[in-house]
């Protein structure tokens, strides 16, 4: 019975050690300084809403701190691995990830291309006829992209941001 006692104890402090050693994460990615944002269109035109990206209207901040993280020759880096969903009137027009990309703590300003939405609403499956007729115009509708940040190799989570728009 002593020694199914000390194995227990053995393997929870174990258990606690690397728990404790564990890297960590916490941050949020947010849009024009928020993480829920409603787009003040110009137009039904995608160039607009990608020059009012380009020209820092709506900067896209990608913010984490972390624990424990593990020292690469000299630098405190993770990776992170970028997804982006957008949404036509409700339902998943498409998603992507971007390869996974080392970052070291603080606050970063990341471009548009940094999670590809432009793309997502320009060319997929629901609006390839569309925009056959009517380049660089979006389908009316009301539309949302969710950008999020997964962590690899460590625990925690990012918070994610969104943003919306409608096309008249």
């Amino acid at each position: 019975m002593k020694t199914f006692i000390r194995i227990i104890a053995v393997a929870w402090f174990t258990f606690i050690l690397v728990e404790s050693n564990a890297q960590t994460v916490k941050g949020a990615i947010s849009v024009g300084k928020k993480s829920e944002l409603k787009l003040e269109t110009r137009s039904d035109n995608l160039i607009d809403i990608f020059i009012d990206f380009r020209k820092d209207r709506y900067p896209i901040l990608f913010s984490f701190q972390g624990d424990g993280i593990k020292s690469k020759e000299g630098k405190e880096i993770i990776f992170f691995e970028f997804i982006t969903e957008v949404y036509h009137n409700g339902k998943l027009m498409g998603k992507t990830s971007r390869n996974p990309m080392p970052y070291i703590p603080g606050d970063m300003i990341i471009g548009t291309e940094g999670f590809d939405f432009i793309s997502l609403l320009s060319y997929n499956e629901k609006s390839r006829a569309f925009l056959k007729e009517t380049p660089g115009k979006l389908a009316p509708g009301s539309y949302q992209v969710k950008l999020l940040a997964r962590p690899l190799e460590a625990k925690g989570q990012i918070k994610p941001a969104t943003f919306s728009f409608n096309i008249q």
